[in-house]
This record gives C-alpha cells, structure tokens and sequence, in this order.
C-alpha cells in the first residue's frame, strides 16, 4: 500500500510539473494571440513589407553548378593528393602530353561512334569514316582569338610532337589492314590499349574478332581559348552527317552546362504544382459547400495559406543571396518541400480555430487565443525540428547538401514566422468578417432571407459557425471518418494494419540490406541531353580501366637498393588486389635499370644517367621531379591500371585497399587517380549519411522532449522516426535510387517532415481529456486526421508534377518525398493511433477518482480556501479541459451544471485527496466551454 502510494505521488509529481510546463508555452502564445487580433492589419502589412524587402536579394543571387565541387566531399584525401600533383608536377599538356599524367580530367572534347545496328565494324567503310569524322573535328572547328583563327592544331595537348587523340592507333591504315585480316592483338596493340578505346570488344587467343564502334578524345591544353574551342565544337558537331554510324559527344565542361540548362527546363513545374495545390488546399479549407454557408465558408483563407510559404521562398533566396551563399540547381526543389511544410502548418492552425468556441459564445479574440494556445505550440514543434534538421545538414561535407540545407532552413523558418505573422492575422480578418456575416467572397453584409429561391440562398446566404462541423469541409470531414471507422475502430483493421506493418518492416530491412551507393553522373541531367546520351554509351558500351598514380613525396636516394626494393613492393602488393591488372605497369625505374646507362654507385650517378633516358623515352619526363640544382629526385610517379570495375562499391574498397598500403609502405607515398575524386563519394556517403541522420534525430528527441515532456510520448515519436527512415532507405532499393550525395538530402529533408505528422497525432492524443481509451482514439484522430491527411494529399499532389520532370534531381525528390510522406502518413494515420490507443493508460492525465476505502481519513483534511483557490484553478482545468471562465469575460453563456471534481494537495507530508464543486458553463450550442467555483460548496 504504501510503495503504491508512493508512486502514485511520483506520478502527480511529474503531472503537476507537465501541467506548468504546458501552461508557460500556451500563455506565451495566447498574449501572442492577443496582440495578432489587436492589430492584424498593421502586423499583416509590416510581413509583408519585410518579405518584399527581402526579395530583392535576388538581384544578387549567384550560381554554383560544378558538379566536382556540389557532389563530392570536401577537403577529402583525394582534393589534398591532387593540390599536392598541381603544385610540384608541371601542366603535361604542354610538352611529352600522356593522358594518364593529368591530375584531373583535364580539357577536351570526345565522341563515340558505334556501327548503326551494332554490328562489326569490320569493313573499309566504317574505317574512311572514322577518319573523316575525325577530320572534320580538327578542321572544322575554328575559333578567332585577338583576330587570329585558330583550330584543333592550334590549342591541342601536344605527344612527341604531334597532338593528342586518344583511340588515334584505329585510324591508321595499319590498324585497318591488321584488323581486315585478324592480326590485332587483345588488348595491346602496338603499346596501345584497346580495351578502353573500343566499343563492346571480343577477342580469341589473344586476338581481336570483333567491335562495334570506337571512342575518340581529343585532348586540349589547359588555356581559356580551349573552353572557346570546346563550345563551337558542340555547335559543329551538330551538323556533321553520318552514313553507315552514329555518334555522341561531350565535352570536359558539358556536365555542368546541361545541369544548368536541365533545371531551368524544369522551372515550368513549380508554377503547376502551386496551382494544384493552391486548388487542393482552397478547397479542403472551404466549408460543406452543401450547408450554401457563405458566410462561415473558408475557401479565401486557402489562399492566403499557400501565399505564406512562398512569400517564405522568395523572401529566403534573397536573403540567402544577400549574405553571400551561393545557389544551385538543387535547391530548385526547395519550393515543393516549403510549399508542402507551410500547408501542413497550415490546416493545423485551421483546426485549432474550428475548435475553439463559437462566436456566438466567444469573442474573435478569445478564439485566437485558443487557437495560437492549442495550434501555436504544435506548429512550433515542426518547425523547430525542421529548422533544426537542416541546419544539421548544413555541416556535411558535400556542398551540395550544405547549399540546399542553407536556403532549405532559412526558408523554413520564414514559413514559421509568416505562418504566425501572415497567415494569422489572415485569420483574424476572416473571424472579423464572419462576425460581421459578410460573403466570403465579396465581403458584402448576407442577409438570411428564408422567402428567397433555393439557388439565391447557396450563393448568398449563411450563418455563423456554432461548432466544428460547421466549418469542416468534406475533404476533412469524410477520409477521417472512413479511417476511425473502417480501420483504427474495427477488430479486423487493427488486424489489418499490423500486418501491413510486419511487412513493411520486413520489406524495408530487405531493401535497406542491399542498398547501393554512388551517383552516376549522367543521371544528373536529362535523357533528352546529348551528354546523358554520351555517358549512357560509354557505360555500356565500353570498359572502365582507370589508371592509377602511385607518387612518392620526399627525399629519397633512388639509387638505393633499399628504396627501389620498398617501391616494388608496394606494387606488387597492389596488383594483388583483385581490381588491379597484374599485366599492366608504367614503371621508369625498371625501364632505367634496363638500359646500360643505368649506374646506382651514387645518386649523382643515378640522376645522371635519367637525362639520357629522358632522351630515349621523353614521356617520363612528366614522371619525375628534381630538386633546384637537378641533382636529386623530390618525387616521382609509377602506373598501374585497374580491371573494367563498374561497381561502385568495388570502386570505393579498392581506394581505400591503395590507401592502406600507401600508409604501411615504410615511406611517403599516395596512390591517386582523377576517377578517385569521385570515388570519394562512395566511401564517404554511407557514414557521412550515417551521421547526419543521426544527429538529426538526436537533435528531433530534444526538440520533442522541450515541446512534448512526455517519456513515453518522446520514445513513440523517435520510434516511428527511425521506422519511416528504414522505410526510405529500404524502399529507395526497389525505386532504383542509390544513396548520393542527391538523395542524402532527401533524407534529412524526411528527418524534419516526417516528424510532423506523428509529433500532431501525438500531441492530439495528450490534448484530449477522456478516461477511455476508445474515445481518446476517436476524438484525437477527429482533432488531428484531418490536417494530416489534407496536408499529405495536397502535397502528394504537388509532387506528382515531379514524374513529368526531365530532370533526375526533381525525379529523385519526387521519389523520395512519395516515400516520405506516404511512409509518414501511413505511420500516423494508421500505426501510429493504434500505439497510443494501446499505451493510453501508460501516458493520460485523466486520473480515476479515488476510492473512499484506499484513502485514510486524515487524507480528507480541507486546506486553507485561499490555497485552495489558487492551487485549483490549474488543476481543475486540466481535468475538466476547459478554461477558467474568467478567461473568457465576454462569453455568451446558456446553461450551467454543477459536477464534483476531485483535486490533489499536499498537507505537510501527506498526499491528500478532496472533492471540489464546481459549475460548467455551456454555451447556446450545448458546448461546455468554461468553469467556475460553485458558491454552494
């Protein structure tokens, strides 16, 4: 008897500190409330000015459109080993050109000509056009540079003296005449490696039977009139005809020019899903358009819902842009997430003022304060873990996702403001209006005259809403009641949604398991473009063979057997892996040891005789780098090339495998390849999602804790965050999606919105003041389902815009947010009540009555009545859940009824029980809306 007296004091306790915690933020807001229906013309006009002020930071918005920068880490390993090769090793292209001495991909333009049916190319005819498309390309385009013309010859990448076409060996006559008759060797070929220059290659016994096209790339040095040069070649290109082949072409600089170009084709979207969605949301705003209610109809104050969020889009790329940061293409999704977050806001702040008292009971300002009290403190939750959520983001190590959760963030939190700086004042003109039974469209006084025709009375007659369902429309009205009823109710639908909800799970761990990551970078532009048509044949059609750097730092003596024996086996360790050729090596030192100049007596010696190599074989020069005086090496460069690898997952270990044996090898060195800059992302996507998400979510339980200090109710909402985040991951696998440095924004873009919904359908569950579980259920989803559902319908609308986008950013997004929304719906609207319905009695503040027999005596004590005055007022108006009535001192009352109320105090040590009379007002439509201490107690 005593522990459970014990507890149940705790437990009071605990409640009584809630309760105050609850009251501090709900007073907050209603003098919040009091001074936005004082003044809702001037806090209005004073929003809008600021907005339109801001705006004009658009005149100084700036792009970023390099994908090397926006999706790739930075400050990675690779960006550190490639500033280290631009600093010491001179620009190649100028002299003994090597494409695999570049430190990036440097400049040039490439086509890919395949046979028109895919067949062998095997014939004189494809081989004279060949070359007269690689004719054209030298002689066609022409620059004019300070008034001289200038071509191919003119700004090429120079090799022994003559410029520098990759796949050049398959224009030679020779190459045509062996190849007629079999005698090509596979896969080198007079010191040339086919398998990356031809398309779709076989070979038997070493010999070459058969290809259907080749690939071309002309290398370019690194000047700015070789970025003229690239731009009329994409023009000339265009006009090339061909006859028995087809091509494809890209430039060095064509990736980010058709990413800029792909998303500014896009813009049309935006303009059509604020249209659907303005539609959607007016409508669902609009009152039963079967009560012809013109004066209690909301349809107008749609409009102004959706005009608070994209004030908030305008207003934060200004803003954004004024401090300097810069804007990408992926941004452009920004306006459906913000759009989507205000309407949600939106129809929460709707629901509040539908339940707050009548008019008729009520003054406009009462009824403001009840809605910022009950609504203010919900839509400040979202907001806040939004908000928070992507200013976790902002920190990654991708720019990409920096930029967007920047601009994302500001946006989101300029939503919040006008949602409570527009839009509620908005709401306080329409309470002015209905109060004043004007038309909801022309604003002009309905008189409600029964002798007039049926058709007159829709369009011009109306009354003052008395309760709820007098201002739901039936797009709020009937999908809750089909849910409470056909599903959350039913024995067979509890049945049915935990089924649903097994599989779900098992579904998304499936798909979570078998994730891949990377971003292959055609996919970023659209199919229509003429780089995602090049990409895509080179993906298919040809092998990736990359070759890879191992550069060795420091002073070291070459001519020590010590050395020489340290950097061999550094490579012979590396052609170990699986992924590395063990036939391929570029490998000077052996190539010096080799020949009879080679003398190792001493370093001087050594260098010495290396000018005499350089004589014979000069593309090493660009190999190795001596100090001032020439008489020692500072560093030096060795190659090995890689199998056709296409995973990236293989691309990623096999980095990382280079990188530990460049850490072990017993001197400095570092293996690097240009493809390893995007390697990068491969490794470093999963932990980086990996941490980003989770302090994400770590950041949310705070937020919810602050807001919501409720354990259980906390550890339901985490719980339904990391299920509908494994949903994402999971089903991201079965929509085709790998996880990028695109989609990681999507992901904690969902962290933020799917919170959302389960912190509303939780907070309607503490909000509702009933001892029984099943009228807890029903109310808490009458309170709450229908902006949820209104604000993922009119969300998935927008979104569905996004599958007629040409453009894989805005596909990805439309993608995930389907994910996000439908997974988050499908949590709070469906699994989610059922929880809290099950764990009710864990987490309501309705507390039975205490049973006369379970209480001493002594417990009945009655305390000082001025105590007791204050100490029951708060009390008592959490468990009637209603306010006390001097909250509403213009309130228009009907009725009165008298009830006891059981209340706690303390006695000295004692926890002690009493009952309290009390009135009940009710108001002309029968509504308990206030209290008072009855005089007769």
């Amino acid at each position: 008897m005593e522990l459970n007296e014990h507890e149940h004091e705790r437990k009071n306790k605990f409640r009584n500190c809630v309760e105050k915690y609850e009251i501090f933020f709900e007073n907050c807001f209603e003098r919040l409330g009091i001074a936005i229906s004082s003044y809702p013309i001037l806090i209005m006009s004073l929003c809008i000015v600021i907005n339109g002020a801001l705006m004009s930071g658009f005149i100084l918005i700036k792009s970023e459109n390099d994908v090397e920068v926006l999706y790739t880490p930075q400050n990675s390993q690779s960006f550190e080993d490639r500033s280290f090769l631009r600093h010491n090793y001179p620009d190649p292209t100028i002299k003994d050109f090597l494409p695999y001495q570049l430190s990036d991909f440097g400049k040039y333009a490439e086509v890919i000509i395949l046979s028109k049916n895919r067949t062998n190319i095997k014939s004189k005819e494809y081989f004279e056009e060949f070359r007269e498309i690689a004719r054209f390309i030298k002689e066609a385009v022409i620059i004019s540079e300070n008034g001289t013309l200038k071509n191919f010859k003119d700004l090429c990448a120079v090799q022994l003296g003559k410029c520098s076409v990759f796949g050049d060996v398959v224009l030679s006559l020779q190459f045509e005449h062996d190849f007629l008759l079999d005698k090509i060797t596979y896969p080198n070929y007079n010191q040339s490696l086919l398998s990356s220059i031809l398309a779709n290659s076989k070979s038997k016994n070493g010999i070459l039977v058969s290809t259907t096209g080749v690939k071309l790339r002309f290398y370019l040095q690194n000047k700015s009139s070789s970025v003229k040069w690239e731009l009329d070649f994409l023009t000339q290109i265009e006009t090339l005809k061909t006859n028995y082949t087809e091509i494809s072409y890209s430039t060095s600089d064509s990736l980010g020019k058709e990413l800029e170009n792909n998303t500014n084709g896009d813009i049309q979207f935006f303009s059509l899903t604020f249209t659907l969605m303005l539609t959607y949301a007016s409508f669902a705003c609009a009152s039963s358009f079967i009560k012809c209610n013109n004066i209690g109809n909301r349809l107008m104050l749609g409009f102004a819902g959706i005009l608070a969020p994209v004030l908030a889009i305008g207003s934060a790329i200004g803003f954004v842009s004024i401090i300097g940061v810069e804007f990408t293409s992926i941004v452009g999704v920004m306006p459906f997430l913000v759009v989507g977050i205000g309407i949600d806001d939106m129809f929460i702040l709707m629901s509040g003022i539908a339940e707050a008292p009548s008019l008729t009971t009520a003054s406009i300002e009462d009824r403001i304060k009840f809605m910022m009290k009950k609504s203010g403190v919900a839509i400040t939750i979202t907001s806040v873990t939004d908000l928070l959520a992507f200013t976790v983001g902002a920190t990654s190590v991708f720019v990409s996702i920096r930029l967007f959760c920047i601009y994302t963030g500001v946006a989101v939190f300029f939503c919040y403001l006008n949602q409570l700086f527009f839009f509620c004042p908005a709401i306080c003109l329409n309470e002015k209006r209905t109060e004043q039974k004007r038309h909801f469209l022309c604003c002009v006084k309905v008189k409600d005259d029964k002798y007039n025709s049926r058709i007159h009375q829709c369009l011009f007659s109306g009354f003052i809403p008395n309760k709820r369902d007098d201002v739901e429309s039936d797009l709020e009205k009937y999908p809750k009641w089909f849910i409470i009823y056909g599903f959350l109710q039913p024995f067979l639908g509890k049945v049915f949604i935990l089924l649903m909800s097994m599989a779900y799970t098992g579904f998304s761990i499936f798909g979570a398991i078998h994730q891949e990551q990377g971003l292959l970078l055609y996919n970023l532009v659209s199919e229509e473009s003429y780089f995602h048509k090049h990409s895509h044949w080179d993906e298919h059609f040809f092998k990736s063979e990359p070759i890879i750097a191992l550069c060795i730092k420091g002073d070291l003596n070459y001519s020590s057997l010590v050395t020489q024996n340290i950097i061999t086996s550094v490579l012979e360790k590396a052609k170990q892996n699986q992924y590395i050729d063990p036939t391929f090596e570029i490998n000077w030192l052996e190539s010096y040891k080799n020949t009879t100049n080679y003398n190792s007596s001493s370093e001087e010696k050594f260098v010495k005789g290396l000018n005499l190599l350089f004589k014979k074989w000069p593309m090493f020069s660009n190999d190795i780098i001596f100090n001032k005086d020439f008489s020692r090496i500072v560093s030096a460069k060795f190659y090995l090339k890689t199998e056709n690898i296409k995973s990236t997952n293989a691309q990623g270990s096999l980095m990382l495998h280079l990188r530990s044996l460049s850490s072990n090898a017993g001197i400095s060195c570092f293996f690097y390849a240009p493809a390893f800059i995007f390697y990068e992302q491969y490794v470093q996507i999963w932990p980086s999602t990996l941490q980003t998400v989770g302090v994400a979510l770590g950041v949310m339980v705070v937020v919810t804790i602050v807001f919501m200090p409720y354990p259980l109710m906390v550890f339901v909402v985490t719980m339904t965050l990391v299920s509908i985040l494994l949903g994402i991951f999971g089903f991201m696998y079965y929509w085709g999606l790998t996880l990028s440095s695109i989609t990681m924004i999507h992901l904690v873009m969902s962290i933020g919105f799917s919170v959302d919904f389960s912190v509303h359908i939780c907070h309607a569950f503490l909000a509702v003041k009933t001892e029984k579980r099943d009228d807890a259920l029903k109310k808490a989803f009458d309170l709450a389902g229908g902006p949820i559902l209104n604000a993922a319908i009119s969300s998935l609308l927008g979104i569905s815009m996004l599958g007629f986008s040409k453009s894989y950013i805005f596909q990805s997004f439309g993608k995930v947010m389907f994910l996000v929304i439908v997974f988050g719906l499908f949590h709070a609207a469906f699994v989610l009540p059922l929880i809290l319905w099950a764990l009710f009695p864990c987490y309501s503040t309705e507390q039975s009555k205490p049973e006369h027999n379970s209480v001493s005596s002594q417990q009945y004590l009655q305390p000082d009545r001025t105590l007791e005055h204050y100490k029951s007022i708060e009390s008592i108006s959490s468990r009637l859940g209603l306010r006390h009535v001097s909250c509403y001192p213009n309130e228009k009352l009907s009725s009165e009824k008298n009830v006891n109320v059981p209340i706690t105090y303390t006695v000295g040590d004692l926890e002690v029980y009493c009952y309290k009379k009390c009135r009940v007002f009710y108001a002309q439509n029968n509504r308990a809306c206030s209290w008072d201490f009855c005089d007769c107690a």
